[in-house]
């Protein structure tokens, strides 16, 4: 059962098959993105996890939130350079390269990004987190994995809300 198969369970959420053209969205980041992710998009569209975790999705057709907060990442760090030193030591990734690509990000700040490496396949990205307060931290694990994780499991320090929400859930944004 794929990472994705065990979140729509915990949520109970049956897959919306979005139709999303990955061709022009992986184009405009200039990288393709894991598999799991596309999986997950597919699945559950746009929306949020247990009120807690936005997972930046796609909502069909060519829209992809990650090319939009990627570009938005960008912008303030033109508009204010000092700002590059939060994305140390990976900076932002840049077609051809390697550095950070948001995915998500939760209502206390915490941020999750893959690490990406245009030298290395898209599912072999590590996830890359961080709270406000705390330094980068590297989990060795797809973004379903980790989404899974922050759900359901107590031991997941740092990122967990396994031990604040009875029940995990997913409430998917209006069109």
């Amino acid at each position: 059962m794929s990472w994705v198969s065990r979140i729509a369970d915990t949520v109970e959420w049956r897959s919306i098959d979005v139709d999303i053209a990955w061709d022009v969205i992986e184009a405009r980041l200039g990288t393709a993105l894991p598999d799991d992710y596309k999986e997950l998009c597919r699945c559950f569209g746009v929306g949020e996890f247990s009120e807690y975790l936005h997972v930046y999705g796609a909502p069909g057709g060519a829209d992809s939130q990650i090319v939009n907060e990627l570009a938005s990442l960008r912008r303030t760090l033109e508009k204010y350079p000092f700002t590059r030193d939060s994305f140390d030591p990976y900076g932002l990734y840049g077609p051809g390269g390697a550095g950070l690509i948001p995915w998500a990000m939760s209502v206390t700040a915490v941020e999750f990004y893959w690490a990406a490496d245009a030298e290395v396949p898209p599912q072999d990205w590590p996830v890359v987190a961080r709270t406000e307060v705390d330094p980068w931290r590297c989990l060795p694990m797809s973004a379903s994995e980790c989404l899974f994780r922050v759900l359901t499991d107590v031991t997941f320090e740092e990122f967990t809300i396994a031990d604040l929400v009875e029940r995990p859930s997913f409430t998917p944004y209006a069109a």
